[in-house]
């Protein structure tokens, strides 16, 4: 739609801007509750960085390893460039920094992740946004009337993103960024009437996400191999929605 923002003589990519946006709304979201929750301003400053390190190292290896044709000579793994991430790797990968510096800074860590939930929601969305703006991200063609058809060209330059299409397509990263923020409210309302212990509001989001994206997933287009599609990511979601449920009641289940 627009891969490239014009501003202030500037030229700045929309998925670049919206990804560094999206870093740094989590971070001030996050600074306050990771405080009360046990951390000092240096402990919490410390976690947001490397949280932010580790989901970029962990994103990028877990789309070597899912989609292992984007990369070779001409595109090294190593190199930073602000495509070829994928989301789960970078949660893996952030999900054990705040571990690892939770345990560091002798902070408990369920408390920890609930103060991480909401911010880290807000920062997929805003980082959906700079998807849907880029054209990455998007779905299989579509016949249905809010279908979105992706330029294939901007100023007469060939863009080459795999899921531009001349078609109309699926906006799957709206459908993303709606479903997030619905599943955010329903498990707040829930975490609130039930008085959930800590870590409840972290399990129980990261069950409903995965639910949301298992939803989505037949919609988007994705040039990873069948087994991916069909076989991994269903299995890892579903893992997710298991662990996150049986989490949530185990943990609400004690002196109750």
């Amino acid at each position: 739609m627009h891969p490239v923002i014009e501003a202030f003589g500037l030229s700045i990519q929309s998925y670049s801007l919206f990804a560094a946006i999206a870093a740094l709304v989590c971070a001030a979201m996050a600074y306050r509750p990771l405080l009360r929750a046990g951390f000092s301003r240096r402990g919490a400053a410390a976690l947001l960085l490397c949280a932010c390190a580790a989901f970029l190292i962990g994103a990028r290896l877990w789309n070597v390893a899912v989609n292992p044709g984007d990369f070779g000579p001409q595109r090294p793994w190593y190199v930073l460039r602000m495509t070829g991430f994928s989301l789960y790797g970078g949660l893996a990968g952030a999900f054990a920094a705040i571990a690892l510096c939770s345990r560091a800074f002798r902070v408990k860590l369920l408390p920890v992740l609930d103060a991480m939930t909401i911010p880290g929601a807000a920062a997929f969305c805003i980082a959906r946004v700079g998807c849907f703006l880029n054209g990455c991200c998007g779905g299989i063609k579509t016949h249905v009337p809010w279908g979105v058809v992706f330029p294939s060209e901007l100023d007469g330059v060939k863009l080459t993103f795999l899921t531009l299409q001349s078609a109309p397509v699926h906006p799957t990263q709206i459908y993303e960024i709606y479903g997030a923020l619905a599943f955010l409210l329903f498990v707040l309302l829930i975490c609130r009437k039930i008085e959930a212990k800590p870590g409840t509001r972290f399990l129980l989001y990261a069950a409903f996400f995965s639910a949301m994206r298992l939803l989505v997933l037949p919609l988007r287009s994705l040039p990873y191999p069948g087994v991916v599609t069909k076989v991994l990511y269903p299995g890892l979601y579903l893992a997710i929605i298991a662990v996150g449920i049986a989490g949530a009641f185990a943990l609400n289940g004690k002196g109750r």
